[in-house]
C-alpha cells in the first residue's frame, strides 16, 4: 500500500509538471486563449501542494523549471519559478492554513506582480543599465496591439474620452498607472485561483484533506480608507512622481475595494436566494462592464461605514 501511494505521488508530481509546462508554453502558440490559459500555470501545483505536501511541490517545481530552461535554452525556468511556483507556494500554504482570504489574496497578487514585472526585466537585454526600460517598452507594445487592434475592427482613433482609441492621455496614463494596473489584475487573477480551489475542495473532501473551507469573507480595515484619501491628495498635486504615487495608489485600493464590493454581492446573493446562474451571469457583468465594476468598488468602500453585510441580517424585535 505504501509502495502504491509513493508510486501515485510520483505519477502526480509528473503530471503537474508536464500540465504547467504546456499552460505556460501555450502563450507563445495562442495568441489570445493562450495567455489566458498560461494563467492557470500556478494551480497544478497548489493542488499538488494540497494533497502531497511540500516535498512534492519543490520536486515539480524543479522538474518544471528544467523542462523550460532545457525547451528554451534561456533563463524561462528562473522566470517561471518568479512568476508563478511562489505565488503557487504562498497560495497553497494559505489555504492549508485556513489564512483569511485578504491576506492570501494581496500577497499572492504582490508576489504575482513582483515575479511578472521581474520576469520582464530578467529577459530583456537591457535590464543591467536600465531596469525600468523593459517595462517601458512592455507597455508600448501593449499599446501598439491596441491601436492595431482597433484600427482592424474600424474604431475611432480619438473620441471624447481616452479609453475610445490612442492618445496621449491614455499613453501617460498607463505608462504611469502600469504598477497599480499589474497589481488589480494579479488581484482578480489570485481571486479566481481561490474561488476555483473553494469550489473544488468541499466536491472531493478526500482528495484534498488539508483545505479549510469556510465561508468567504472579505473585510478590509477601516483605516484604509485615509490611504485612499492621501493617494486622491497625491494624485492632485503638480509634480509628476508624487502624481504617479496616487494614481498607483488609488489603482490599487480600487482593486482591493472592488473585491470587497464582490463578496458583498455575492453574499446578498446568497441572502436572498439569487438563482446561481442569474448570480453568476452579474457577476461576470460586473467584471466586464467598467461603469459597474466603479460601483461595486465604491459599494466595497462605503462598506466601512454603512456595513451592507450586517444590516442584511434579520433584526430581533429589540433591535428594531
Amino acid at each position: 500500500m505504501e509502495h502504491t501511494r509513493w508510486v501515485a505521488m510520483a505519477a502526480e508530481v509528473l503530471l503537474a509538471a508536464l500540465l504547467a509546462v504546456g499552460l505556460s508554453a501555450s502563450g507563445s502558440f495562442l495568441p489570445v486563449l493562450g495567455v489566458f490559459l498560461s494563467l492557470l500555470s500556478p494551480l497544478p501545483f497548489v493542488l499538488l501542494r494540497l494533497r502531497h505536501g511540500f516535498p512534492a511541490l519543490a520536486v515539480a517545481l524543479a522538474l518544471t523549471a528544467l523542462a523550460l530552461a532545457g525547451l528554451s535554452l534561456g533563463a524561462q525556468g528562473i522566470v517561471f519559478l518568479l512568476e508563478f511556483g511562489l505565488p503557487a507556494a504562498l497560495l497553497a500554504e494559505g489555504l492549508r492554513r485556513g489564512s483569511r482570504p485578504e491576506l492570501v489574496v494581496t500577497a499572492v497578487a504582490a508576489l504575482l506582480t513582483l515575479g511578472g514585472m521581474g520576469a520582464l526585466v530578467l529577459t530583456s537585454e537591457v535590464w543591467t543599465q536600465q531596469p525600468l526600460t523593459p517595462l517601458r517598452r512592455h507597455v508600448e507594445g501593449l499599446l501598439t496591439d491596441m491601436e492595431a487592434l482597433t484600427g482592424r475592427f474600424g474604431l475611432p482613433g480619438e473620441g471624447p474620452f481616452p479609453l475610445y482609441g490612442p492618445s496621449p492621455r491614455l499613453r501617460s496614463f498607463l505608462l504611469m498607472g502600469f504598477p497599480g494596473l499589474f497589481y488589480a489584475g494579479s488581484l482578480l487573477t489570485t481571486s479566481g485561483y481561490l474561488w476555483l480551489v473553494r469550489f473544488l475542495a468541499p466536491r472531493w473532501p478526500n482528495v484534498f484533506p488539508g483545505v479549510l473551507v469556510e465561508p468567504f469573507r472579505w473585510q478590509l480595515p477601516e483605516p484604509l480608507v485615509w490611504v485612499f484619501i492621501a493617494g486622491g491628495a497625491l494624485y492632485l498635486m503638480p509634480l509628476q512622481w508624487v502624481q504617479a504615487v496616487g494614481l498607483n495608489v488609488l489603482i490599487i485600493l480600487v482593486g482591493l475595494y472592488f473585491l470587497q464590493g464582490l463578496s458583498i454581492a455575492v453574499f446578498l446573493f446568497q441572502r436572498f436566494h439569487v438563482p446561481r446562474a442569474l448570480a453568476a451571469l452579474s457577476v461576470l457583468l460586473l467584471l466586464f462592464q467598467p461603469f459597474l465594476a466603479l460601483l461595486v468598488a465604491g459599494l466595497g468602500l462605503f462598506d466601512v461605514w454603512f456595513a451592507f453585510r450586517q444590516l442584511s441580517f434579520p433584526r430581533s424585535p429589540r433591535q428594531s
